[in-house]
C-alpha cells in the first residue's frame, strides 16, 4: 500500500508512532476509492463494472492530485467517471468519510508497524548517511555555516536570516558565555547570536560630557589684573570681556522683524499612515504651464499626419493592472473554501470568475506543483488554454510570471509574521496595529521606492528604539529576500 522509499509512520518524542505528511496523503487516498466503490455498489452497478471504474479513478487521482487538499477540487472529474451527479457524490463523501478514513488509517497504521517490526537493519555507505537519515537532518537551501563569536550558525546572506542551534549546543552556548545579569537590562537577550554580540563587544569608550556652551579662553586682561592687581597704579578700570554695550546699542526689534520671527513658529503635524493626494496642485501647474507652451491653436496648417488606431488586447491591459493585492484576495478565497472544505461553494464561486481569473486559478495550481519539481509542459498547457478561451499565449506567460512573483511576495508576508511573533506582547501589539500598513507598503512591488517611502513612515510613527531597531531589521530582510528572488 506505501511507497518503500517514502515514510509513511514517523516516531514522535514521546514514542507513539504518526503519519507523515505522505503517510496522511496515502490515507486520504485509499479512503476515497473505498467511499467510491461503496457508492457505486449501493447503486447496484455489477462487481466487474465497479472495480474498473475503480480503477480508471485510481489512475486519474495518481497522476492528477499530489496533496491532501486537493481531493475537493477534483469532485466534478470524480462526478463524471462515476457517473452520479455531483451534489449526491459530495453528499455521500461528507456522510461516510471520517468513519471509511478511520478504517483505513488503523489499517494502514497496523500494516506499516508490522514492516518496521521486520524490517531487515538498514546499512549506510558512510557515517554522515546514517547521521541524516536517523535524525532526518538536512542542510537548508541557501544557507552557509558562519562563525558569531564562539558560535557557529547556519546564515542566508541573501536575506541576513540565522538559524541558531538547538539543544544541548545551545545550553553548551548559553554556559560558555556565562553573561552576568546587568542591573538596567530588563529581559535576557532575545537569541544566543544577540547574547553573543553583546558579550563580545568592546568596552563602551568613556566619553567626556561636552557642554554645548563653548567656554572662552580667560582674557589675557582679566589674567594680568587677577595676577598684578597690588601692583597697578592709575585709574581703576573695569575690566570687560566684548565691546560695551554703550558703544554699539543693541537695536530693537521692529514690527517687521516680530512678525518674520512669529511665521517661522509652527507645529510639525504628526503622519498618518493613510496616504494623502497631494498631486491635484501639481497638476494643476503642470496643465497651465502646458497651456502656456502650446502653439497649435495659433497655426491652421496640420504638420503631422493621424497615427492609425492600433486595438489593443483588453487582456493585455487586465494583466498589466493585475496586482499583488488581488492575488493575495483570490488566494484567500481558496484558502477559506478549503478551510471550510466547501466544495460546492468553491465551484460557484469558480463559475463567477472571469476568464482571466479562472486562468491564474489554474496556472497557481501547475506554478505550485513546478516548485515541488513536479514536471509540467507549459507549451502544451497554454496551447490548450490558448484553444479554449480568448487568452493569447503572451497573456498566459505573463500570468505565470505575476504568479510565481506575488508567490514570493506572499511567502515574505507570512516570514515576516514568524519572525514578528518573536519579539514581546508590547511589541506584538504594535504589529497588530502596524500590519495593515505593512501589506500595503509591499503590495508597492517591484516599485521599491514606494515601499521604502511607507516603511520609513511606519518607522517614524514608532517611539521605542528597541522597537524600531527590530521593525527596520526585518523590514531590510524581508525587501533584501524579495529583490533577491523577484523577476523583473
Amino acid at each position: 500500500m506505501s511507497d518503500g522509499s517514502k515514510k509513511v509512520l514517523e516516531k514522535k518524542a514521546h514514542g507513539e508512532f504518526e503519519f507523515t505528511a505522505y503517510g496522511e496523503f496515502l490515507s486520504y487516498f485509499h479512503a476515497h476509492i473505498d467511499i467510491f466503490k461503496k457508492l457505486l455498489k449501493a447503486r447496484k452497478m455489477e462487481p466487474g463494472k465497479v472495480e474498473e471504474v475503480a480503477k480508471q479513478i485510481k489512475s486519474y487521482m495518481t497522476g492528477n492530485i499530489k496533496k491532501t487538499d486537493q481531493f475537493f477540487e477534483h469532485l466534478p472529474q470524480f462526478a463524471t467517471m462515476l457517473g452520479v451527479p455531483q451534489n449526491e457524490v459530495s453528499a455521500y463523501l461528507n456522510t461516510n468519510f471520517i468513519e471509511v478514513l478511520n478504517k483505513v488509517q488503523e489499517k494502514l497504521k497496523a500494516q506499516e508497524l508490522d514492516k518496521l517490526e521486520n524490517a531487515p537493519a538498514p546499512s549506510f555507505s558512510s557515517v554522515a548517511e546514517e547521521i541524516i537519515e536517523r535524525l532526518q537532518v538536512s542542510h537548508p537551501k541557501d544557507f552557509v555555516f558562519a562563525q558569531k563569536g564562539i558560535l557557529i550558525v547556519l546564515e542566508n546572506p541573501l536575506t541576513g536570516e540565522i538559524i541558531e542551534p538547538k539543544g544541548l549546543m545551545a545550553e553548551s552556548a548559553k554556559a560558555a558565555l556565562a553573561m552576568p545579569a546587568s542591573a538596567d537590562s530588563e529581559k535576557e537577550p532575545v537569541s544566543l547570536t544577540d547574547a553573543l554580540a553583546v558579550a563580545n563587544a568592546p568596552p563602551a569608550p568613556v566619553v567626556k560630557k561636552q557642554s554645548l556652551i563653548v567656554e572662552r579662553d580667560k582674557s589675557i586682561l582679566l589674567e594680568i589684573v587677577e595676577t598684578f592687581a597690588e601692583n597697578l597704579t592709575g585709574e581703576l578700570l573695569e575690566v570687560r570681556i566684548g565691546p560695551d554695550p554703550k558703544d554699539n546699542p543693541i537695536p530693537e526689534p521692529s514690527a517687521k522683524n516680530a512678525t518674520s520671527t512669529s511665521s517661522e513658529e509652527y507645529e510639525i503635524e504628526d503622519l498618518e499612515f493613510d496616504d494623502s493626494d497631494s498631486s491635484a496642485n501639481g497638476s494643476t501647474a503642470s496643465n497651465s504651464n502646458t497651456d502656456d507652451d502650446d502653439f497649435s491653436q495659433d497655426i491652421d496648417v496640420d504638420f503631422e499626419e493621424p497615427e492609425p488606431v492600433v486595438a489593443i488586447d483588453p487582456n493585455l491591459e487586465r494583466l498589466e493592472s493585475f496586482s499583488v493585492k488581488e492575488f493575495m484576495d483570490l488566494v484567500g478565497t481558496i484558502t477559506g473554501y478549503q478551510t471550510k472544505a466547501d466544495q460546492v461553494g468553491y465551484q460557484n464561486w469558480l463559475r463567477g470568475l472571469s476568464e482571466f481569473e479562472k486562468a491564474v486559478v489554474s496556472l497557481r495550481t501547475q506554478v505550485l506543483k513546478e516548485q515541488k519539481n513536479e514536471p509540467v509542459d507549459w507549451n502544451s498547457l497554454f496551447q490548450m488554454m490558448s484553444s479554449k478561451s480568448d487568452l493569447s499565449r503572451d497573456v498566459l506567460v505573463g500570468i505565470v510570471k505575476k504568479i510565481k512573483n506575488f508567490q514570493i511576495v506572499k511567502l515574505t508576508l507570512d516570514r515576516m509574521i514568524q519572525e514578528f511573533k518573536k519579539g514581546n506582547p508590547e511589541f506584538m501589539q504594535m504589529v497588530k496595529m502596524a500590519w495593515p500598513y505593512i501589506q500595503k507598503a509591499f503590495f508597492e512591488v517591484p516599485n521599491y521606492t514606494q515601499v521604502q517611502t511607507l516603511l520609513k513612515g511606519i518607522l517614524s510613527r514608532v517611539t521605542d528604539e528597541n522597537h524600531k531597531k527590530d521593525f527596520s531589521k526585518i523590514f531590510t530582510m524581508a525587501l533584501n529576500f524579495i529583490q533577491s528572488k523577484y523577476q523583473a
